[in-house]
């Protein structure tokens, strides 16, 4: 079969795969994608008979993904758990590759005991992106995701350079104990050494290449992509691990998250990191596929003729359930003899939970892509030519193995750790959304208090704006409190537009053209300070139908007033809407004592509208020598615009003109203090890696519009 044939196949069944994982949601991704290449093998047996060579599948398929796998591991919390993550990653893997190795050939001894250990080697990695699909319907704590992750990326390479080595000592078919040792060394110390050289190049290489202005998006990108073949491949040629040079370059050539960059650096990481996904998808479905179709082949294969499939399939069994078996009491141990920093209590105990939490990371840690993609590199030939021995029956039984393994995870883990109901990822995505909200605003104020008279000030007032506006949108989409609220809203808002008509009548005989000006100042006013979906509008409604279309109306006209007329309408609209602000704080201060079952959601309201009007009372204020209070303000009471108190300065114009000159410059600011409060509350905790990873992706989308 053509090989462009072979691809448009292949891409058609991931894609295909992905639609039914949205239909048949209780089975995970990895297992539909092999049952559909199981289905069209069968349909297409050509199919089986495609293959690829050894050396190009390994650099394909295992450096590009994990060199994503390093380039997105936290340094934190690999370091924090490093002991435990060494334990899985290294010794684990070296235990199970020898208990399985003599397991295999003690029940098949037609397959070498070399070729054995390389099969149980290759059985080492786990895959945590087929545990990743099982997400909606199964919970892990945040020790069992960093102890799985940081497994997942070093047996990787610890077991891909064991296979390398078991498969080095059948093919010759001669082993020595002090040359393995100084053979491993070379390509275990060599390629992390050589990884840590081209990583260390690699980024100084593209920050030069930023700092003389050639780095653009593209660059940037396609620097990224191919970064990993090469790295593999220069690391091969000085006969080194091409696996553990990937994986310490990737380490290497992590970008600083959290941090504050700049927009034109967003949209690098927004374009890179979408075309990452997008690949690192495609290599683990095509790998699942083509597992589905060799099923079939090896199945068939002549190496079985003269073995019992039952001898077989009870090899295949007595090996999962041994490696099975080996990590659940490698993980009893760690369990009870970890302390948890909290409590300062170890696992022993609470010997029960160690046990079950045991038993979940022991399921939660299948043999996937990364195997398959090692057990197919093994050669065709031997040194001398002859067919390597048993290798179609080797790969059965490896993939047999993951099969399984696939099958337990999908089947149990669900049953051992369920995903409860009150830990939605959208609802805790939504609370750390809020907790940033919350921080920036803090922020913000403090800013503001500094910087009160700043030409930046009035372009700060608007910012702070939009972030309660977002904050308050959140607020009233949160089930009941958010009703609450939402009833205690109209409230306020009632008494506000009651207040308003009274201050009112006393200019209801001026003519509606000379009160459009005030009332649709008043309108724009409230919105700055926060007020949305028709709040606005309280205080500016005219008595008949000809002023409230009129007002409806008044946003496509443009008034042309000098900057002393303005600044009058202005002030006396800025006093009338503290007014109202006035009015608001009073109605929630009686309900907060009143009616204890809405006093939390009135003490919320409360800091809203004290925010607004320190707001608005700072844009009266702004440059002037003598400020005012409240008080003053209410006691010197409205004028509809005719004069200014005493000594005022008329600079209210020059305030919009500093909003609009700043605001982006205020803005791009903003973002970087929301991404830096993200890594903040990151960083104690308040918000897990998943939830701070998807909000500075928010971010960086909003700083791209900032080149546009």
């Amino acid at each position: 079969m053509e090989l462009f044939e072979f691809v448009l196949i292949l891409l058609a069944c991931v894609t295909g795969c992905s639609i039914l994982d949205q239909v048949i949601s209780r089975v995970s991704l990895p297992l539909i994608q092999i049952g559909v290449g199981l289905v069209l093998a069968l349909l297409i047996p050509r199919l089986s008979e495609a293959h690829v060579d050894s050396e190009l599948f390994l650099m394909l398929f295992i450096a590009p993904l994990l060199f994503r796998e390093a380039r997105e591991t936290s340094w934190t919390n690999l370091w924090s758990n490093r002991w435990s993550v060494l334990s899985m990653a290294i010794a684990l893997v070296v235990v199970s590759v020898i208990a399985g190795g003599f397991v295999l050939h003690g029940m098949l001894p037609a397959i070498p005991l070399a070729a054995a250990f390389a099969c149980a080697a290759a059985l080492g990695p786990t895959d945590a992106a087929a545990v990743a699909a099982l997400g909606p319907t199964i919970s892990l704590s945040e020790r069992q995701s960093i102890l799985l992750s940081g497994e997942a990326l070093i047996n990787d390479a610890s077991g891909v350079v064991s296979f390398q080595f078991a498969i080095g000592a059948a093919v010759i078919g001669i082993f020595h104990p002090a040359q393995a040792v100084g053979s491993f060394a070379i390509l275990f110390f060599g390629g992390i050494a050589i990884g840590i050289l081209m990583g260390f190049l690699a980024k100084h290489g593209m920050m030069l290449l930023k700092r003389h202005g050639y780095a653009s998006t593209m660059v940037h990108v396609v620097y990224e992509v191919l970064t990993p073949f090469l790295f593999f491949l220069f690391a091969e040629e000085l006969h080194v691990s091409g696996i553990l040079a990937v994986v310490a370059a990737g380490l290497m050539m992590q970008e600083q998250t959290g941090h504050i960059i700049p927009p034109e650096e967003a949209r690098k990481q927004m374009i890179s990191n979408s075309l990452w996904e997008v690949i690192v998808f495609l290599i683990n479905g095509i790998i699942f596929v083509m597992l589905g179709m060799q099923l079939p082949l090896v199945m068939q294969t002549e190496d079985m003729s003269g073995i019992h499939p039952g001898i077989v399939l009870t090899a295949v069994l007595l090996l999962t359930m041994t490696i099975i078996a080996i990590r659940f009491l490698w993980l009893a141990v760690m369990e009870l003899v970890h302390k948890d920093i909290e409590t300062g209590l170890r696992g022993s105990s609470s010997v029960k939970d160690s046990l079950h939490r045991a038993l979940v990371t022991t399921l939660a840690g299948p043999k996937g892509a990364v195997t398959l993609s090692i057990i197919m590199t093994i050669p065709l030939t031997m040194e001398d030519g002859s067919p390597f021995p048993q290798r179609d029956l080797i790969i059965f039984v490896t993939s047999a193995v993951i099969l399984w393994t696939l099958l337990f995870a999908d089947i149990l883990l669900p049953l051992l750790a369920p995903k409860k109901e009150d830990e939605g990822a959208d609802q805790r995505l939504t609370e750390a959304r809020a907790l940033v909200l919350e921080s920036v605003i803090r922020e913000l104020r403090k800013i503001l208090k500094d910087w009160n008279d700043s030409p930046y000030s009035p372009a700060l007032r608007l910012e702070l704006m939009r972030y309660r506006i977002r904050l308050m949108r959140l607020r009233f989409a949160q089930g009941a409190e958010g009703e609450d609220m939402t009833s205690l809203i109209g409230e306020v808002l009632e008494a506000q537009q009651k207040r308003a008509d009274e201050l009112q009548r006393d200019i209801y005989d001026m003519p509606e053209a000379d009160r459009m000006p005030y009332y649709d100042m008043l309108r724009g006013i409230r919105a700055s300070i926060g007020y949305f979906g028709g709040a606005q509008d309280v205080g500016s409604l005219f008595e008949t139908k000809k002023g409230r279309f009129m007002i409806r109306f008044a946003r496509f006209r443009k008034h042309d007033f000098d900057d002393e007329k303005f600044a009058r309408i202005y002030y006396d609209t800025c006093v009338f809407a503290i007014d109202l602000e006035m009015v608001a704080l009073e109605l929630l201060q009686e309900v907060k004592e009143k009616d204890p079952s809405r006093a939390a959601i009135a003490d919320v309201l409360i800091e809203e509208h004290k925010m607004a009007l320190q707001s608005v009372l700072d844009r009266i204020n702004f440059g002037q020598d003598n400020k005012f209070t409240v008080e003053e303000l209410m006691e010197a009471g409205h004028n509809a615009g005719v004069v200014m108190p005493e000594g005022m300065r008329a600079n209210t114009a020059e305030q919009f003109r500093m909003a609009r000159a700043y605001n982006e410059e205020v803005g791009a600011n903003t973002l970087s203090i929301e991404l830096d409060q993200i890594r903040r509350l990151r960083f104690e905790g308040k918000i897990n890696e998943t939830e701070a990873r998807q909000l500075r992706e928010e971010v960086y989308l909003v700083q791209t519009t900032l080149l546009e």
